[in-house]
Formats: structure tokens, sequence, C-alpha cells
């Protein structure tokens, strides 16, 4: 088993105003493309990362080690379905970075209580969606 090694808090003050950089963590994007101009309007700068197929091991967060994707983001929105490679990523992301917000939109409820994220469902709309993220990165910056 490989040893998870938390990465340094951000310096305090973080971004205080946008565009923040958010990272779309989905093994589906392309249902995610009609929302980017949503969030790039809302002061969102989009990054897409499909994560791991089906082998959590792809994932360098997985393995240990750092992702330079994770590292330059404000915010996650996570996409989290029943596949244990997601949950592994979501585990590692939440070890080696806890400051870090982290909205997990899921369909199954048992996600919608992951701990030390924001959940929203799945079928949240897109100004939901926006809300959540806003919503996460304001109490990170005001936190830090």
């Amino acid at each position: 088993m490989h040893q998870r090694t938390p990465q340094p808090a951000r310096p305090a003050g973080g971004r205080r105003h946008p565009p923040w950089r958010l990272l779309v963590e989905s093994r589906a994007p392309g249902v995610d493309i009609a929302n980017f101009d949503a969030f790039r309007d809302a002061g969102f700068a989009v990054t897409v990362c499909e994560g791991p197929a089906d082998v959590a091991g792809e994932c360098p967060l997985v393995r240990g080690e750092p992702c330079s994707l994770v590292d330059e983001a404000d915010v996650v929105l996570f996409d989290l379905d029943d596949h244990p490679a997601r949950w592994a990523v979501l585990d590692d992301l939440r070890a080696t970075r806890p400051e870090l917000p982290v909205v997990v939109r899921a369909q199954e409820p048992a996600a919608l209580g992951y701990p030390g994220c924001s959940t929203i469902r799945t079928t949240t709309s897109v100004n939901g969606q926006v809300s959540a993220l806003r919503k996460a990165v304001m109490r990170w910056t005001t936190s830090a």
C-alpha cells in the first residue's frame, strides 16, 4: 500500500475572486460540455479530467503521486458513481488535499453525505451546480 502524503495547504487568501479554477472530474465529460459555458459565465476557468477508466491505479493520486490538475484547482466538481475506482480517487483526493473544496455530484444517496464535501444530486440544474460551486469556494476563501 502506498503512503498518502498530504500536500501543504494553500497560502492564506486563496483566490477570492473569479476566475476560479474549476476541475471537473467526470467519466463522461461530454455530458458536461453544455454546462461549461454556464460555469465560465459564472467566473470559473474549466479544466476536465476523465479520471481512471476502470483501474484506480491509473490516477496519480491513488498511486500516492501529486496531480497537477488537482494542485492547480480552486474547486473540484466530482461525479461519483458506484464504480470502486471513482471512490478510490475521491478518497485519495480528500486525504491529500483536505482543504480543497469539492462538490460531489452523485445519484446514490450514500454518496450524498461524503465527508468533507458539499454534495448535490446528478439531477441538480446547472444553476444549482454553479451555486454549490460558488458556496464551496467562498467558504474556502473566507476560512483561509
